[in-house]
């Protein structure tokens, strides 16, 4: 399943377009998106200042 913005989400959800079980699907997929994000730069953090 593919995400969209969250701009997009709160935009249609507005509109009635979209269920609050399709909002949170989209909103929980961006949130995994986001903490693998966080994780890889606590990594690349880590990682830089190892070298230090």
């Amino acid at each position: 399943m593919g995400t969209y913005p969250l701009e997009f989400i709160i935009r249609e959800w507005g509109k009635g377009n979209l269920t609050i079980e399709q909002v949170l699907g989209q909103v929980l997929l961006l949130l995994q998106q986001l903490e693998a994000r966080v994780r890889e730069l606590e990594r690349q953090h880590r990682e830089a200042h190892k070298q230090s």
